[in-house]
């Protein structure tokens, strides 16, 4: 049976999550050995350009990190940017 996260629809066949040391969730592609920050499921839920988006979410491999310092910034998981 696949793995759930808080009653989400499963991980794809193969496909696993994990903790780092801060506690973020990591994605984990046992088909071809990798991991990633992007969840395998976004494809089918989240937006594919900032065309698409609505009011303030974020597209596909996007995610708003904070910092004290600078305030809020982007992060592009796709382009690792």
């Amino acid at each position: 049976m696949p793995r759930r996260r808080n009653g989400e629809i499963p991980l794809p066949e193969g496909w696993d999550f994990a903790r780092d040391y801060d506690g973020k969730v990591y994605f984990i592609d046992h088909n071809s050995k990798k991991t990633t920050w992007i969840d395998p499921r976004d494809r089918y839920t989240k937006p594919q350009t900032f065309a698409d988006c609505i009011g303030t979410e974020l597209p596909l491999g996007w995610e708003e990190g904070y910092d004290s310092n600078i305030g809020v910034y982007y992060i592009d998981h796709v382009n690792r940017e």
